[in-house]
């Protein structure tokens, strides 16, 4: 016990220096006076981004929470199933705009946050920006926009079946024109379609900053979020004061009391780091109320007396924070459509600040399609930044293979014009060696070409076709702007950032959790080890009572004085903190009187507006009630008029409808005065007919009436609208369905394939060996094409004439999840977007099977190209089943119908008194087919005609027929021909037997046209024609020719009567020179050798012509032929090399004039490649081929002085050469002196050395006069 009570007294004399310490080191009013003040300061320098005036931005409430309103041409709702980063969409739905609602279709979005309604001159002389992300049903469908009550102007993007983010800037220059321009966002589309918008934000600022929602939408947002982190953090610090109380009796409270300040200090750091990671884009307005949380954050500190150095330290983590804070450009490099490039993680807190990166090895290609569509959003500075890092980049052929960053595939465009530029390959840093990490910037003017408004670009980092090398980007920013901006990722990808900070939280509340369970369990078991205390005590000896008694009675005094000084420590503590808690809170009643007094003043106009609109609404429904009244009694009398009217009617048009056979005149008379009465009843109606179309709107929609009108016009245009009219079209129709196939004709394609061989890729198909091979399995039935380099796309030439219209289409697919193609189809005619790549072209494929249309119009006449390319060449690019079609819509694959035999058509024909029907393929044969004609005379043609059931026919006549049974009284027969003929005799004068089989036959006289038999046995046969399958004959003479042996040599022949002439051999015999005869022509005079001018073939394939040979045609010599020339050789034309001629040491000669008299040798050379060339060339120099002759003011000898000379050695071959030039360093002095390939840009550059002649003539003379100028002067 002894013990015991000595450690206590130890313990309470620690704590009370503890406490005293404690005291001592508290932070004074003005200290957390000042801190406060410096944050609230440095909150009010940093400028948020743009403050969103669109209320239910992210429409979680419905329509008229947003005020959207539209005309008739436009329905809006809210689209909950297609959300876009999980948030639902606006729909709108919109039909044809042309002559609708008086020529001003719109949808209207007022802007009323922070106005609180539309206010006219609101945005006068104002810069707005508005921006959403939106895509379309299909390609093409252009947004048209405009503010308040100014007209369209430059406002318009195109929109895609893809998602992307669009901005719209407006001007001062545009906003001015009007003095009273609304706070309104009016938009429409140019033609019909479904557009869906996401997160759109309306700001008066001329800078497109990232999205962010209305202040009056967050705030309770925020305050709900708040709530639930403080009552969660409430619900751990309840458990710590808990477990403090239950602890305060207990020897080690000290260290306790240490845990649990530690963890009220984790909760409070979890509580700001999770506001901070939730609000990285934070508005005006959520500045303020973070700001409001860190005063109280100041007051609780106060409250509870923080320790001055865990103030000082807090401020400056939060001064550091909000240093690091910076408004910045959005980045607009999306990492998560970047496509290409192996990722790395790297090391924590490394320079670069980013946890992986992208690693490039040689020929690999990281790429982002930065502007897919043309856009004027980037015609602007824009700034570029990145971490690089490469090694051992050695350069390649070109000065471009080397590590590129920033390389664009950039197009430009004039949006006024049309007018399209080449592709650019703009690089804004090449890179080679090593080199560790570091940080590179630029800032690139697009506005600079000022005939162009508009881009589109790839961005790309690559290793190009260097000889060898590594290269690691991260850190990737592309931002409006001249100056770049610490790295932050893109909006796009900012949401997996926020979910990784909320389960961050999560975790860390589970460890806290954890760690006070282990606390309560320590808690529970600290009943036992006090009983055991106890026992002790009770064991002690009885001796010591009276010793424990004074020292109980010495330590009773301790604790006195212990409770003494601390109640005094509280009372120091109370005084300050009543004297923070007033001052804090006079300010907090100062700044909540301002709050209220702005609500009470806003809540007094809201009751005011409240009031003035109700007091219009309760107007405007007095009137529609007495105008409702008033209508319905016009609608019920017109009504019975019109029943009276059409009652009256009805009974006229009955009795004319009996009347019109007997009496036509008399009914037209009648229709007359029906139209009379039409027409005066129309007059009357249609004054009334504007008050009943508002009833009429609530019944029937605009767009049903519309398309029941249309329907009814259609009719009329195919039945006719008069009752002759109609009755001769509805005979007509009976007949043929022309009429209704041109109506349809008016409106969709015909179908037609006009691409031949599209199911295997049969036939023509241009630049199909570029690489382009056949894929082992098909796809529906076709054959699939596939390749993996780029450009060169396959497809055909067609013929095309101005003012048609085509649709290509195809299916395709990519080995990558996310790739890029382009259409092409200009050859040597335009097409209507202009002769690059409209737009419209550019598709993202994925790597499953999806058909692709393109729909395009001619405006020159020539012929086209359609075909699908791209750049990428790292990758196998899938096409099958193409189609080129006439008409603006495409239909499903369907091969040529010259490929199929499927390809007919019914046609029906009526003429005077006649009709038929006829089924005609392609090629306009008749298949089949009825004619019933004029003269009585009826045909039906076809394979097969099968009558079914008893057929009567008056009198046939049957040119052949198969009667399985015949019944006949009398047959009478000029031929018949049959299987089987039974006869007990045959009387006639002459039996044909064409095939029969005779056992017997005596005839005296026969005359039988074909005889088959098995042997035949005759003294003497005579026969014009012999003919047989099998005739074996030793020797003779057959129709001119001789067969059998000859007097000379083995085998035996066939030849003609002079045996020398022309001949035939079996092969047996007849050899010379170790091969025997096959055939021959003009042997010769002896069997033993052929003639001087004999032609023959041996039996092994060997020809031999010995006379002369004249070819008229084609003559080819395979790869592994050889031609020997022996003797002199004349080529009559220009002979054609397709692939290099190899000569020996001898000159090429001509026959040009030769100064030095003889014939001329054309080239000399004794290398061909890099060696040297000697040759002569003519350029005409004539003065009568010449004009505007003058002395040239070229300064030859500065252009000289300019050029470098160098020596060099060839990297193929290792050849050196000790001095030359560099051709690009030499085209930007003199350019003339270097050529290219023009059908490949990136080719060798060459160099043509001798036209450097004129300017050395012309450096000689500047020479020569500066010589001339010094010698006078030495003179």
């Amino acid at each position: 016990m002894k013990s015991a009570q000595a450690t206590y007294k130890e313990t309470t004399t620690r704590r009370l220096s503890e406490l005293t310490n404690l005291a001592n080191g508290k932070a004074s009013k003005s200290e957390l006076t000042q801190t406060a003040e410096e944050l609230s300061s440095k909150i009010a320098s940093v400028q948020a981004s743009g403050r969103n005036l669109f209320l239910n931005s992210l429409f979680k409430q419905d329509i008229p929470k947003t005020g959207i309103w539209t005309t008739s041409t436009y329905t809006a709702t809210i689209d909950s199933e297609s959300k876009y980063l999980g948030h639902k969409a606006l729909k709108i739905i919109g039909l044809n705009p042309s002559g609708r609602d008086g020529g001003n279709p719109k949808v209207t979005y007022p802007a009323l946050g922070q106005f609180g309604k539309v206010i006219p001159g609101s945005t006068t002389n104002q810069d707005v920006t508005i921006s959403f992300y939106a895509k379309a049903n299909k390609n093409g469908i252009m947004l048209r926009s405009r503010l308040g009550n100014i007209g369209y102007k430059t406002g318009n993007v195109t929109l895609s079946t893809e998602i992307k983010r669009y901005a719209v800037h407006i001007p001062k220059g545009w906003t001015n024109e009007s003095k009273r321009t609304t706070n309104e966002w009016l938009f429409n589309f140019n033609q019909e379609g479904t557009v869906w918008i996401w997160m759109p934000k309306f700001e008066i600022s001329d800078v497109d900053t990232s999205y962010s929602e209305a202040p009056e939408d967050i705030e309770g947002q925020i305050s709900t979020v708040e709530s639930t982190f403080k009552q969660r953090a409430n619900s751990l610090e309840a458990g710590v004061s808990r477990l403090t109380e239950g602890l305060r009796t207990k020897a080690d409270i000290s260290s306790l009391n240490v845990t649990a300040e530690n963890i009220r200090q984790s909760v409070k750091s979890l509580e700001t780091d999770t506001q901070n990671k939730l609000n990285q884009k934070l508005s005006q307005a959520e500045f303020e109320v973070r700001a409001g949380s860190i005063r109280q954050e100041i007051l609780n500190a106060t409250k509870d007396k923080a320790d001055k150095t865990l103030v000082v330290s807090e401020a400056g983590k939060l001064r550091e924070e909000f240093s690091k804070m910076k408004v910045g450009g959005r980045n607009l490099w999306i990492k998560s459509k970047t496509v290409g490039a192996v990722i790395e993680k790297l090391p924590e807190n490394h320079v670069t600040g980013q946890k992986e990166c992208y690693r490039l090895e040689n020929n690999s290609t990281l790429t982002f399609n930065l502007e897919p569509d043309f856009s004027s959003r980037l015609y602007q500075k824009v700034t570029f930044s990145a971490w690089i890092k490469y090694e051992n980049v050695v350069q390649g052929r070109n000065f471009w293979n080397v590590f590129n960053c920033f390389k664009h595939y950039l197009f430009r465009k004039n949006s006024e014009t049309g007018v399209q530029s080449g592709p650019d390959y703009d690089t804004l840093g090449r890179y080679k060696g090593s080199a560790d990490w570091k940080y590179i910037t630029f800032t690139y003017d697009y506005s600079e070409k000022t005939n162009f408004d508009q881009l589109k670009t790839l961005l790309r980092f690559n290793l190009e076709g260097a000889t060898s090398g590594t290269a690691w980007v991260t850190g990737i920013k592309v931002e409006i702007g001249s100056v770049a901006t610490d790295w932050s990722p893109a909006p796009e990808d900012a949401d997996g950032l926020i979910t990784e900070a909320k389960a961050t939280f999560e975790r860390t509340a589970q460890g806290l959790r954890t760690d006070l369970s282990a606390i309560q369990e320590y808690v529970n078991k600290d009943g036992q080890r006090q009983e055991a205390l106890q026992r002790y005590t009770r064991e002690e000896s009885t001796r010591q009572a009276t010793a424990v008694r004074e020292l109980v009675n010495r330590d009773f005094v301790g604790k006195a004085t212990y409770q003494e000084d601390v109640k005094g420590i509280n009372q120091r503590i109370e005084a300050v903190k009543t004297s923070a808690n007033k001052d804090i809170a006079s300010q907090i009643a100062s700044y909540r009187q301002s709050v209220d007094g702005k609500f009470t003043d806003i809540s007094s106009q809201i009751t005011t507006y409240k009031q003035d609109v109700g007091g219009q609404i309760s107007g405007l429904s007095n009137r529609l009630t007495s105008s409702e009244q008033g209508t319905t009694t016009q609608i019920s009398n017109l009504s019975n008029r019109i029943n009276s009217n059409k009652q009256g009617t009805d009974n006229q048009i009955s009795n004319l409808k009996t009347q019109v056979a007997t009496n036509k005149d008399n009914a037209e008379r009648q229709m007359g005065r029906i139209s009379d009465q039409v027409s005066a009843n129309k007059a009357n109606a249609d004054s009334q007919f504007a008050n009943v179309t508002n009833q009429l709107a609530r019944k029937v929609e605009t767009t049903d009436f519309q398309r029941v009108k249309e329907t009814s016009k259609l009719y009329e245009r195919i039945l006719g609208n008069t009752e002759n009219g109609i009755a001769d079209k509805v005979a007509r129709m009976a007949l043929t369905n022309q009429l209704f196939q041109v109506e349809v004709a008016k409106n969709a394609s015909n179908g037609q394939n006009l691409l031949k061989g599209t199911k295997d890729f049969s036939g023509g198909w241009k630049n199909k060996g570029a690489n382009w091979k056949k894929h082992a399995e098909k796809y529906k039935g076709v054959d699939v094409l596939f390749k993996n380099n780029s450009w060169n796309g396959v497809g055909q030439e067609i013929d095309a004439k101005i003012g048609e219209v085509y649709t290509f289409s195809l299916w395709m697919k990519s080995d990558w999840k996310n790739d890029t193609v382009n259409f092409y189809v200009n050859r040597n005619g335009s097409v209507e977007k202009g002769w690059g790549v409209p737009s419209e072209t550019s598709v993202a494929i994925t790597s499953e099977w999806k058909r692709y249309s393109f729909a395009f119009k001619i405006t020159v006449d020539g012929f086209i190209f359609p075909r699908v390319e791209r750049l990428n060449q790292n990758t196998n690019l899938y096409i099958a089943g193409l189609k080129l079609e006439k008409g603006s819509y495409a239909t499903p694959y369907t091969e040529a119908p010259e490929d199929t035999d499927e390809a007919i058509r019914s046609v029906q024909s009526q003429l005077t008194g006649s009709w038929a029907v006829q089924n005609i393929n392609s090629a306009g044969d008749i298949i089949s087919g009825i004619n019933l004609g004029a003269n009585g005379h009826n045909r039906f043609v076809g394979k097969l005609t099968h009558i079914t059931g008893e057929t009567l026919i008056d009198r046939a006549v049957i040119k052949s027929a198969m009667v399985d049974k015949l019944k006949t009284a009398n047959f009478e027969a000029g031929s018949v021909t049959t299987t089987i003929l039974d006869a007990e005799a045959v009387t006639a004068d002459k039996v044909r037997f064409d095939a029969a089989f005779i056992r017997k036959m005596t005839a005296n006289d026969a005359f039988i046209d074909q005889l088959t038999s098995k042997r035949i046995f005759s003294t003497k046969v005579e026969s014009v024609i012999s003919s047989s399958t099998f005739l074996e004959a030793y020797q003779g003479r057959i129709g001119g020719f001789t067969i059998g042996r000859f007097a000379q040599g083995r085998g035996r022949w066939i030849s003609g009567i002079n045996q020398f002439s022309v001949g035939m051999g079996n092969g047996e015999g007849g050899s010379y020179n170790g091969e025997n005869t096959a055939f021959w022509a003009n042997w010769g005079h002896s069997w033993n050798s052929p003639g001087p001018n004999a032609w023959y073939v041996t039996t092994s394939g060997n020809m031999y012509c010995r006379n002369g040979a004249d070819f008229h045609g084609k003559v080819d010599f395979s790869n592994s032929s050889r031609a020997n020339f022996y003797g002199n050789t004349t080529f009559s034309r220009s002979p054609v090399f397709s692939n290099g001629i190899e000569l020996g040491s001898k000159d090429v000669l001509g026959d040009g004039w030769n100064p030095k008299g003889g014939r001329n040798a054309v080239v000399w050379w004794n290398q061909v490649g890099s060696g040297s060339v000697k040759y002569w060339m003519e350029q005409k120099s004539d003065r009568r081929l010449k004009e505007n002759i003058t002395d040239t003011a070229v300064k030859a000898l500065d252009k000289i002085n300019r050029l470098r000379m160098v020596a060099f050695d060839f990297i193929e071959n290792k050849k050196h050469e000790e001095i030359g030039l560099i051709a690009q360093e030499a085209e930007t002095i003199v350019p003339r002196i270097v050529s290219r390939d023009p059908e490949n840009p990136d080719g060798y550059l060459h160099i043509d050395y001798t036209a450097l002649v004129p300017y050395l003539i012309k450096a000689i003379q500047e020479l020569n006069q500066k010589i001339e100028k010094m010698e006078k002067t030495i003179a």
